[in-house]
């Protein structure tokens, strides 16, 4: 099935990352400058055509309404989902403690997109989400990503559990990220090896997800809002974890 994908970053990207996967690329004449025509430099590379409106509406097939383009839209033959092995060879290789963040159930592309682009900037080694009432890496994800959805490994499985036992067994950690949890993600020892959870947005972690966790955790607040968006909350805590891990000074004797 061709998925299109759209904006310069997003296109870039993937012609840096997935180029084998791109089978053709549209682009607006009235866009051609700066970093488009990277995209034709990588494109003519890789022997990917490219079509070049010559009309006053650009309009390529398959695109939502409404979308903001740039002038440049790209169709995957596929979208690159990998493996749980290949997140694990990720962390293994680099030899560093696990980070991977897990979506339950989360529909928002805006969100997913969020998500993975603040993954990709603190360096997490996986990305996983369910096969099945969750939103799959659509062309508004990876615009919203800006490419970062090519950076990460996304790993797609029918059964969330599963996944959680696989890294279990691999002495993974499993944290929860919910406001109902007493501990706060700045209590939760993020020198371990971990697995980050979000859940739906209107409903949180399924409560057999949440059993399965070894921490529940959750973003203090002190002002009226009550909670924070998944995406914003998901950034917190992965930045959080980011700074124990390699930021944090000891303090003097």
């Amino acid at each position: 099935m061709v998925e299109p994908i759209w904006g310069v970053n997003a296109v870039l990207e993937a012609l840096k990352r997935k180029a084998e996967k791109i089978e053709e690329i549209y682009i607006d004449r009235k866009h051609l400058s700066g970093k488009v025509y990277q995209i034709l430099e990588r494109a003519k590379k890789f022997n990917i055509p490219v079509k070049i409106s010559t009309k006053e509406t650009f309009s390529p097939p398959k695109i939502p309404p409404n979308v903001k383009t740039q002038g440049v839209v790209a169709y995957l033959s596929e979208f690159p989902y990998a493996s749980l092995e290949e997140i694990e060879e990720r962390f293994t290789k680099a030899k560093e403690k696990a980070l991977i963040v897990m979506l339950d159930e989360i529909e928002d592309p805006q969100n997913v997109g969020a998500i993975l682009r603040v993954s990709d900037a603190v360096g997490a080694h996986g990305i996983i989400i369910p096969k099945h009432r969750g939103c799959e890496i659509t062309g508004t994800v990876v615009k919203v990503s800006a490419g970062s959805a090519f950076n990460i490994p996304i790993a797609k499985v029918k059964n969330l559990k599963e996944a959680i036992n696989f890294f279990s067994k691999r002495d993974v950690w499993i944290v929860g990220l919910t406001h109902h949890a007493e501990m706060t993600i700045y209590d939760l020892p993020g020198d371990l090896p971990l697995l980050l959870i979000a859940g739906n947005e209107e409903r949180g972690i399924r409560p057999t997800i949440l059993e399965r966790c070894n921490f529940l955790v959750r973003i203090p607040m002190r002002g009226l809002v009550e909670s924070l968006n998944v995406a914003q909350a998901v950034g917190i805590a992965l930045y959080e974890i980011t700074r124990q891990r390699y930021y944090r000074r000891e303090r003097a004797n």
